[in-house]
């Protein structure tokens, strides 16, 4: 495969120049950034900012919604996701404070789950930790063909922090940055 980054429709009709990438489940795509959306906290988007107590049914800590949503409006665009939270673990279960962060998109917990991750800190340590990451998401893939342009519709995401282990406690404390930008596929 050539250093240059290749748009794959499908996997069915990939050439075999792709092959190894398709193999792995994993697709590289290049695009162009049309639209950036973001949510932090105001006025200051520092440590001890906020404090929300987590429990064990997800909490809702920053969403892209109604002026932030992002406006998709070809089919393939992607929608490259990145969230930041400052979270205190505060009393342990065992050994550990786990801290289960997950996104959804169209609705908090309702809508399709399309990311979740774990952290764990130990209590005892008072441990600061600070969990970033990133996720790639097709909202309007089984709307092929790729090269079709649609009426914009609006896709809101959120972004949730839950404690899995009953009997842990942990505050998100921030910063907290939830960013969403559409990525607009190349098209040859």
């Amino acid at each position: 495969m050539s250093d240059e980054l290749k748009e794959t429709e499908n996997p069915e009709t990939a050439s075999e120049e792709n092959s190894d990438v398709i193999s792995s489940s994993f697709f590289k795509r290049r695009g162009l950034l049309v639209e950036f959306e973001f949510v932090t906290l105001q006025p200051s988007n520092t440590s001890g900012a906020t404090s929300i107590p987590l429990t064990t049914t997800p909490t809702t800590i920053a969403s892209l919604t109604g002026d932030d949503a992002l406006n998709i409006f070809v089919v393939c665009s992607r929608v490259w996701l990145t969230a930041t939270v400052g979270w205190q673990a505060i009393t342990n279960v065992g050994n550990k404070v786990d801290v289960l962060f997950k996104i959804f998109r169209d609705a908090p917990v309702t809508g399709p789950l399309i990311f979740s991750c774990r952290q764990s800190a130990n209590a005892a340590e008072e441990n600061f930790e600070t969990t970033t990451f990133t996720h790639v998401d097709l909202p309007l893939i089984p709307l092929n063909p790729c090269d079709d342009f649609h009426h914009p519709e609006k896709v809101s995401y959120f972004l949730t922090a839950e404690l899995p282990l009953a009997g842990s406690q942990a505050n998100v404390i921030g910063p907290i940055t939830f960013t969403g930008a559409q990525i607009l596929p190349n098209f040859k």
